[in-house]
């Protein structure tokens, strides 16, 4: 049973006075030997002369209306906390020392300069500490860039959430970690869809970055919605758009007259040949190409992964190394957000001065609505960098030539089910994929036993003679 004391550690005229939270023994660590408490102890914020205090009920001695009233606050805040414990573990809510601390600001209405039980407060203070995050795969600290801006993105959004909401109400409201609940998710979507005219899967998205910084208040002591289990993000499946063989080589054969098209259309080439994010694309130099067993092979730690892969130099690759002296492509700036975006406005250009027209099932960007809207284009106007990626994943998979586990080692899908969702696959293909190989084999022993029997007929046709 939770037990709370208050006990002074100073002599001084202005004691302050500490709370004591004991949880009882923590099995965990007890032994025979030894029994082990759980205990966190915190400043009330109060104060008071030694003399004034009684050590025996460890409460001011009430002797005069200033301690009396002092007892008063000390047992309404023993109260307090209690019932914030009983609520806490009702919710399965991990109590530390932080927790009781925040507890008692909470009940003192103790504002701190950040006010980190309010959401948007709390998201920058996560953004903060984003450095001394540890990655559970790779073990390393931190994050990267680009996963430092998405949470930058989505803090901004709930303070354009907030102040919408003020005016929508005509009052000010500051949304808390324990109103992000079922109720909150409804209106962020609507906000989302409505007013920010965003598409389903980045609302979904942002739902689930929410939710993480939710869950990280939650292991620091704050209290949040018994909702936010539910509190769900969502994927809607998007269009797979990818160029064919046919149409990589159609592009190849163009003539550009633009250096830039020029340009982009080698790393388009390169891209659709060595499967990596434009992240890793667009960094990739002289200096990464190894020579390992006679082969040579781009050697690179994908940014977003921070997996090494080894991509062996295919011949439509070699063949843009060759021409440029065994260099890769220029870049179009040193800015990486601008080169992606230069990247993706000359795809399209050249895409559209190859003919490649095919109408094709996709969402585009209108520039009106400001939002993608699903639709039938011609492809052109759907090309964009990570067409590079898939299309190397969707044109080499189901063959005999490429396995799938070969394919995966390049892109550095995890298992296999992502693998087949990123490029909109079923494992049934993989059965075609050994029907087609069947009937090859069936076919190659059917020819084979067709001449084996035409033998044996010119054989004895001849020995009659």
């Amino acid at each position: 049973m939770a037990t709370i004391k208050f006990q002074l550690q100073s002599k001084s005229k202005n004691a302050p006075i500490y709370l004591r939270l004991s949880l009882g023994r923590d099995l965990k660590k007890s032994t025979k030997e030894k029994t082990v408490y759980i205990s966190f102890k915190r400043k009330t914020s109060l104060s008071i002369n030694p003399k004034n205090w009684s050590t025996k009920t460890q409460l001011p001695l009430q002797n005069y209306a200033d301690e009396k009233n002092l007892t008063s606050k000390l047992r309404k805040l023993n109260d307090f906390i209690l019932d914030e414990l009983n609520d806490s573990n009702s919710q399965g809510i991990e109590i530390t020392g932080d927790w009781l601390q925040v507890k008692i600001d909470a009940h003192f209405n103790k504002v701190e300069t950040k006010q980190l039980d309010y959401l948007s407060e709390y998201s920058i203070y996560f953004i903060d500490n984003l450095k001394y995050k540890v990655n559970e795969k790779t073990k390393s600290i931190g994050v990267s860039k680009s996963t430092e801006k998405k949470y930058k993105t989505i803090s901004n959004k709930i303070i354009a959430f907030d102040n919408y909401q003020s005016k929508k109400k005509k009052k000010v409201i500051h949304t808390k970690l324990i109103d992000v609940n079922l109720t909150f998710r409804s209106d962020l979507i609507d906000y989302f869809s409505k007013v920010d005219k965003l598409s389903d899967n980045t609302i979904g998205r942002y739902l689930k970055f929410v939710k993480s910084i939710c869950i990280n208040a939650k292991k620091n002591g704050y209290q949040v919605s018994p909702q936010l289990n539910d509190f769900l993000g969502f994927t809607v499946k998007a269009p797979k758009v990818i160029l064919s063989l046919e149409e990589i080589e159609q592009i190849k054969n163009t003539k550009f007259v633009s250096d830039a098209h020029e340009i982009s259309k080698d790393w388009l080439i390169i891209g659709c040949f060595t499967g990596q994010r434009v992240s890793d694309l667009l960094r990739m130099n002289k200096g990464m190409i190894e020579h390992i067993q006679d082969y040579d092979f781009i050697v690179l730690e994908q940014v977003k992964t921070k997996k090494t892969v080894q991509i062996p130099i295919h011949f439509e690759v070699q063949e843009i190394l060759n021409k440029r002296g065994g260099e890769f492509p220029p870049v179009f700036t040193n800015n990486i957000d601008s080169n992606k975006a230069m990247f993706n406005r000359y795809l399209k250009q050249l895409s559209k001065i190859a003919e490649i027209y095919t109408i094709v099932n996709g969402n585009k960007f209108d520039d009106v609505k400001k939002r993608y809207i699903n639709g039938d284009y011609p492809k052109h106007e759907l090309v964009a960098s990570h067409i590079c990626r898939r299309s190397f994943a969707s044109n080499h998979y189901a063959t005999e030539l490429y396995p799938t586990p070969i394919l995966m080692n390049i892109t550095a899908h995890k298992t296999e089910q992502v693998f087949l969702e990123y490029i909109g696959k079923k494992p049934i293909d993989y059965s075609l994929q050994l029907a087609k190989i069947w009937q090859k084999v069936g076919k190659k022993k059917k020819k084979f036993n067709k001449q084996k029997a035409d033998l044996k007929i010119v054989r004895k046709v001849s020995s009659l003679n």
